[in-house]
């Protein structure tokens, strides 16, 4: 964690709100950088009124959707072009792409919102989206509400705990982390039985 703030505080420090836009726009897009971390830091200097809590919480959200954005659009147009150019030469793997596709549009909407709280995952599920083409309009409802609260909770952490959050932000951040993998566990699950209930209430119907 010291290692991390002594990276990017005085970057942070010196170019203000600026570089906090690029690293979030950068770190969505696939750079290894830890966004969390890089959250909280900001809410402290907010607490140390190095910088102030609105424009701060706006440039992170601003640069972190802009990002996801960015990586729909990649994924939709060159992802999606890709395997309608050459899937249907992969014969089951374009099926199990059609079926993946339905699949992400069902349920794997949620993970946009939810996946900004898991780590390693927010970084692919705009570029997923894209590429099964889940339509823009949802893919902004759920992945800027997501960005939104993800953005405002961990700025918020740094500027209440203060001093303390480099001793609190682990074990909040691990705990936030377990709670919405266990959550998108029970929307696919609840989404996997509502199939399969149809489905046998179809075959019911037929005969």
């Amino acid at each position: 964690m010291g290692e991390i703030v002594a990276s990017f505080g005085d970057y942070i420090t010196d170019y203000g709100y600026g570089a906090l836009f690029a690293l979030f726009f950068l770190g969505i897009l696939g750079m290894p950088l830890p966004e969390e971390t890089l959250l909280v830091f900001s809410g402290f200097l907010v607490s140390t009124g190095k910088l102030e809590f609105m424009p701060t919480f706006l440039v992170c959200f601003l640069g972190s959707v802009s990002a996801m954005t960015t990586a729909y659009w990649i994924g939709r147009t060159l992802g999606f072009s890709f395997i309608e150019r050459y899937g249907k030469r992969m014969g089951m793997g374009y099926t199990i792409y059609l079926k993946t596709e339905s699949w992400f549009n069902r349920v794997g909407k949620w993970a946009l919102p939810l996946g900004y709280f898991i780590p390693g995952v927010r970084q692919f599920t705009a570029y997923f989206a894209g590429i099964t083409r889940l339509p823009f309009p949802t893919f902004m409802i759920y992945t800027y509400t997501g960005g939104l609260f993800w953005s405002v909770l961990f700025v918020s952490l740094g500027w209440q705990l203060g001093e303390r959050w480099e001793e609190l932000f682990d074990l909040i951040s691990r705990n936030l982390a377990i709670f919405f993998v266990a959550l998108f566990a029970i929307i696919a699950g609840w989404s996997y039985w509502r199939m399969r209930k149809a489905k046998i209430e179809q075959r019911g119907n037929r005969t």
